[in-house]
């Protein structure tokens, strides 16, 4: 999770540096969610988490459409997302999610993540 340099002396966080240590730290997780919510197979996790979406247009060729979700949050609390993850009963485990402290939401998130029936 977020390390010391995510926090000045004085315990005050960084938001950017601190994002950018959650992304990393659960970004196995996150791609997953992202390639199977958005049918994609390029994902990268950053500071945002991006995706790249094809389709082939009129005019045959095939194009890339880069796409950016702004943060952990955005893509868990996001209802079609969840929908796709997790079913139509999905608000009772967004419930427990939001509920969680970030610290350890995204811990939490693997665990329900990796222990779903497919």
């Amino acid at each position: 999770m977020p390390t010391s340099q995510d926090y000045t002396p004085t315990g005050i966080r960084i938001e950017g540096a601190y994002e950018n240590d959650r992304n990393a730290e659960c970004s196995d997780t996150f791609k997953s969610i992202i390639r199977e919510a958005y049918g994609v197979k390029d994902v990268i996790i950053a500071h945002h988490l991006v995706y790249v979406r094809e389709e082939t247009r009129a005019d045959g060729f095939n194009y890339q459409v880069v796409e950016e979700v702004p943060s952990a949050d955005t893509l868990i609390f996001d209802h079609k997302v969840a929908e796709k993850i997790w079913g139509k009963d999905f608000l009772p485990i967004l419930h427990k999610l939001v509920e969680e402290p970030v610290e350890t939401r995204d811990d939490l998130l693997t665990k329900l993540y990796n222990s779903r029936k497919n």
